[in-house]
């Protein structure tokens, strides 16, 4: 954590910040070491850069993080090549994201923006939006902490890039960042860890300048005939908070809020068509199975995707990833 990060801080028990850097160890880059102070008496520890502002009395994110380092299992060194391809990386969950991911840089500037990525998890995405992107400044933000697979993986793209982003460690529904901060609040894949959306988007809102915009991507986005809220999966058994939303759920509380939301045809969904899994197969509407088996079909399908009636039509039969760009009023 740079020191005059703090400027940007807000205290999660008194909601101020008087804040005092008590320094362990510091590096050319940030302190690496120590803890962040407030007047108030809260105090918060700094390890490898990143600031914990997780609550340790949180019972229901202390089992979701336990979860993912034992789904995870040992986490060795080799690892830093898959971390730097991520994320392009040969598996159906990474084949699915990397399409979608950066198919947002052809609908969206981050140019000079200050972002927050939550959910940025091993910060892969957090690298790309200040890279490809350009941001001029982005925060990281995830519960998990442990290099390979959470915010302490970012040292190896600050050696490799030379460049620096922050890292909080902390809630996605209780961020300490002050009012207004940011442009972009984006989250790849990360959304649906959340219980209550509606909380998750206020919080954006107050995080957001007038103008600003919500995006996501990435998002799994059940039909609504479906009524389960949690899928039955590895993660929810090992504890993972895990959750499956209908198109509407997804975006109600967003024009709730007064936002204007816009919807891109996700590419992953393509590559599902033409290398379909039967779990995605099985899915498909059978009046649009027939358009499915060529090339022309594909075609007329993504435009029907494309549709402002249509499309939203077909995601209440149909369960397919979401990617949303949704701008704040003002």
């Amino acid at each position: 954590m740079k020191r005059e990060f703090t400027e940007s801080l807000r205290c999660l028990r008194c909601n101020a910040g008087a804040w005092q850097v008590e320094v362990e160890s510091e590096d050319a880059k940030e302190v690496r070491e120590g803890h962040l102070r407030c007047g108030c008496g809260a105090d918060f520890p700094i390890h490898a850069g990143v600031v914990d502002f997780l609550d340790p009395a949180d019972e229901q994110l202390r089992r979701e993080v336990a979860g993912w380092i034992e789904m995870a299992g040992p986490l060795p060194d080799h690892l830093v090549t898959q971390m730097t391809a991520l994320p392009y990386y040969p598996h159906d969950h990474w084949l699915e994201v990397a399409p979608d991911f950066f198919q947002i840089f052809d609908h969206f500037s981050f140019e000079g923006k200050r972002v927050i990525d939550l959910g940025a998890g091993r910060t892969w995405s957090s690298r790309h939006l200040a890279t490809v992107g350009r941001a001029a400044e982005v925060v990281a933000v995830d519960v998990l902490t442990t290099k390979y697979l959470g915010l302490e993986t970012a040292d190896i793209f600050f050696h490799d890039d030379g460049i620096f982003f922050e890292r909080i460690r902390a809630d996605l529904h209780r961020i300490p960042v002050r009012d207004a901060w940011a442009d972009v609040i984006f989250s790849c894949a990360s959304l649906h860890h959340s219980s209550d959306l509606g909380r998750l988007y206020a919080e954006a809102d107050r995080l957001l300048k007038p103008g600003g915009h919500v995006l996501f991507l990435s998002e799994p986005s059940k039909k609504a005939s479906i009524e389960e809220s949690q899928p039955q999966n590895e993660e929810t058994a090992h504890g993972i908070n895990e959750h499956i939303y209908s198109f509407a759920e997804w975006l109600e509380p967003l024009r709730a809020r007064g936002f204007r939301c816009r919807r891109l045809v996700p590419r992953s969904i393509r590559h599902q068509l033409v290398y379909p899994k039967p779990t995605f197969q099985e899915t498909v509407p059978p009046v649009l199975l027939p358009l499915t088996r060529s090339e022309r079909g594909l075609g007329v399908l993504e435009r029907l995707l494309k549709s402002s009636w249509i499309g939203p039509l077909l995601y209440r039969y149909w369960s397919l990833p979401l990617t949303v760009i949704a701008r704040k009023p003002g």
